[in-house]
């Protein structure tokens, strides 16, 4: 078993890393997209205390799993996760496994581009997505073809990633994604643009002091337009390489 499943401390191509103090364990490859913060805090804002997702959760993207891992690994929630490319939804198939979480995740196959073809309207509470972030004519595209697909807007873009989302998500269901701050008004204008109102909003700063990179938004199909600015989040401690306390609970 641990032949079809994980790798040896040696393994030429693939490493096998923990997040969430190691309650969850991930199979990596070594030269291939590899999972970064993103993930981890856009997991833990989507599902923690102050939202509490209720009923079937998708994740639109799944790389190599890790959002689904962490969702039903430590906040007990039944996950799907969609992935475009065989290689990587092949592995998070096998890190599914790894962890014990045949009961709560559902790994599939597929486009966001046709999920109209894969699942019925409607059909899940909440959508969670970290998407690729450069436009398809922004900057040097990279030549690993895995790393592309998750980085540049080449197999879906934000609008795309919008409009799957109003499709799976009954009204009142919560559309939760992470996203360079420099890119924030086009958020807003998808999401507005395909029935879903932004509820929650907060900056993700590298450190105390300096400009925010990232940004966390959930929104709520057929919401109200009333938005939470929550606090800033911060990676790193002030003139330290160490991350936050808050940050650290989540990597474990």
């Amino acid at each position: 078993m641990h032949d079809l499943i994980g790798p040896g401390p040696d393994h030429p191509t693939e490493t096998l890393d923990t997040v969430c103090g190691g309650r969850v364990q991930v199979l990596q490859s070594r030269g291939g997209y590899r999972f970064n913060l993103d993930s981890l805090l856009l997991a833990h804002f989507a599902a923690g205390a102050r939202a509490g997702l209720r009923g079937p959760v998708m994740d639109l993207g799944a790389g190599s799993g890790i959002i689904p891992l962490i969702l039903a690994r430590k906040f007990e929630l039944t996950v799907t996760g969609l992935e475009v490319q065989p290689r990587l939804h092949a592995l998070a198939k096998r890190n599914v496994l790894l962890n014990g979480c045949e009961g709560r995740i559902s790994m599939v196959l597929g486009d966001w581009r046709h999920v109209r073809a894969l699942f019925p309207a409607g059909a899940f509470c909440h959508v969670l997505s970290n998407p690729p972030y450069h436009a398809q004519a922004g900057g040097r595209v990279n030549p690993e073809g895995e790393k592309a697909i998750a980085r540049h807007e080449l197999e879906g873009t934000l609008v795309d990633l919008c409009r799957a989302a109003q499709h799976l998500l009954g009204h009142g269901g919560s559309l939760s994604v992470v996203y360079p701050s420099s890119r924030l008004a086009e958020v807003f204008s998808a999401l507005k643009a395909h029935g879903m109102e932004p509820k929650r909003l907060r900056l993700v700063h590298p450190r105390m002091g300096t400009p925010a990179k990232r940004v966390l938004i959930q929104a709520v199909r057929s919401g109200r337009a009333e938005l939470s600015v929550e606090a800033p989040l911060y990676v790193h401690s002030p003139e330290r390489a160490e991350v936050t306390p808050e940050v650290a609970a989540m990597v474990g």
